[in-house]
């Protein structure tokens, strides 16, 4: 990705995530409509946070530990206003009742903390880097290639999504268009 932009606006690949992790109120659903697919690649990817997350429980619990502590993200992504926050202050895993929440995106984090100048210890990123490799893991993927007039819905506290990079048409007519849907209940 991109530092400062938002991936969805190129044809790079994209880690997973959840959507909007630095704002106050995210989404809880996540929708995605294929209008036009690409010419080769660009195949949507999902991992359960609960299986990341009892992954890290049996094998690296002091580093799943560290990761319900508070982080930085950057919230502007490079849209900065006048005397508004420029980061927002959240753990990666959280429980709402006995909902684990998970808000992730690597880059955000990282440049969240460089925008607070409080750089990330050696132990935090050390977690990071174990959480990253996990949701990587392809036998945790699921990867599904969206056609014309698919879609997809999915819980955005417990799904983590990516992408992988695409090569599209030139025809403008033809270029890959996908229709995403943030859904709020509250």
């Amino acid at each position: 990705m991109m530092s400062g932009g938002r991936y969805h606006q190129t044809k790079e690949g994209g880690s997973f995530h959840t959507d909007s992790p630095q704002w106050k109120k995210v989404p809880d659903f996540i929708g995605m409509c294929c209008i036009n697919p690409a010419k080769k690649g660009g195949e949507s990817k999902f991992v359960s946070v609960y299986s990341v997350h009892n992954k890290m429980l049996k094998k690296h619990k002091h580093f799943l530990e560290m990761l319900y502590e508070k982080f930085y993200f950057d919230k502007r992504r490079g849209e900065y206003e006048p005397d508004k926050p420029l980061t927002s202050v959240k753990p990666i895993f959280a429980y709402n009742g006995n909902q684990l929440k998970c808000r992730y995106i690597r880059d955000y984090l990282n440049d969240g903390h460089k925008i607070e100048n409080i750089p990330l210890s050696k132990e935090q990123i050390e977690a990071l880097d174990i959480f990253d490799k996990i949701i990587h893991d392809e036998n945790l993927a699921i990867t599904y290639d969206l056609r014309q007039n698919d879609m997809v819905f999915f819980n955005n506290d417990r799904v983590m999504h990516g992408r992988t990079s695409f090569e599209d048409f030139e025809d403008i007519e033809k270029k890959r268009l996908m229709i995403r849907a943030w859904i709020k209940f509250e």
